[in-house]
């Protein structure tokens, strides 16, 4: 049986992509980032170095978190499709998840991101028997754009 999966909304990707990997850019330059190529490879957003190492970072966008998070909302949840970029790299990923202004983030480390994390979520927009991963966002780092 295959995994349930929203499909692919080229008119969202259009809308977010560019911008929250900008926001990103900014974010990791801040900290010493070096980026040296932002080509699209379809894997991680934004490869970097910083002292000799190299670092893989994912920008995505919670459309429905818009000013502060909002204090029902327990977690972050992120698409469990997203266990190819954590394969890829060795967990060594790390995500973050903008508010719909882009200028805010939940930051998660992909070693944070386990199996017993992983469960079905719902959603008005959500395809029933969707998993994601459920970090408690008292256990992410916010950060400002």
């Amino acid at each position: 049986m295959s995994a349930v999966r929203k499909p692919f909304e080229q008119d969202l990707y259009d809308r977010f992509d560019n911008p929250a990997k900008a926001a990103l850019v900014i974010l990791l330059e801040r900290e010493g980032h070096v980026i040296p190529d932002l080509t699209e490879d379809y894997y991680a957003d934004i490869v970097s170095t910083k002292n000799g190492v190299t670092y893989y970072s994912e920008a995505e966008v919670k459309r429905a978190w818009d000013s502060d998070w909002p204090s029902t909302w327990s977690e972050i949840r992120i698409a469990e499709r997203k266990t190819r970029l954590l394969k890829k790299y060795n967990y060594n990923v790390t995500f973050y998840v903008f508010n719909r202004d882009i200028n805010m983030c939940w930051c998660i480390r992909g070693s944070q991101m386990t199996e017993d994390t992983v469960r079905e979520a719902k959603g008005r927009f959500i395809p029933k028997g969707e998993k994601f991963f459920h970090i408690p966002y008292t256990e992410a780092e916010l950060l400002t754009v």
